[in-house]
């Protein structure tokens, strides 16, 4: 039983003194896809540089590579970031999100998706300081192939 509720737990919600799972941890860098009939959900982009190795120490800097992930994500099921019907901002600090802004609307050009922005606590890693969660509608002609 208690595998099965280290499983279900979220790595938003463990006790600040509780050891880290390893199987928590395996998602710290690569995307996950939920699929429906009509679009797909990407979850866990973060703004990791996979030149440097690291996530860079500002958040506008990881925005825009959480924002590439994404689209990279998007665009090897057949859609983009013009696809996106909602995002969901996961931040440690919401005041930090407005120097975000200029690249969101730059990456999602005349779309302009439902926003949610949650505050967490922290993060499985320290030097994250925001994640995205897309979701969006898998154009028809994509669906079809």
């Amino acid at each position: 039983m208690e595998a099965a509720t280290a499983l279900m737990r979220t790595r938003y919600d463990r006790p600040d003194n509780a050891p880290v799972d390893s199987l928590l941890c395996l998602d710290t860098v690569q995307p996950s896809y939920e699929h429906s009939h009509e679009g797909m959900r990407v979850r866990h982009l973060r703004g990791f540089d996979s030149r440097t190795g690291d996530f860079p120490p500002r958040i506008s800097d990881q925005c825009r590579l959480a924002f590439s992930a994404g689209d990279a994500a998007l665009s090897t099921r057949g859609a983009s970031l013009q696809d996106v019907v909602r995002v969901v901002y996961l931040v440690k600090d919401a005041s930090k999100l407005s120097s975000c802004g200029s690249f969101a609307s730059n990456a999602l050009g005349d779309n302009r998706p439902a926003t949610t922005v949650l505050v967490v606590k922290k993060f499985d890693r320290p030097e994250v300081e925001i994640e995205l969660e897309l979701i969006a509608r898998i154009p028809e002609d994509a669906l079809a192939s």
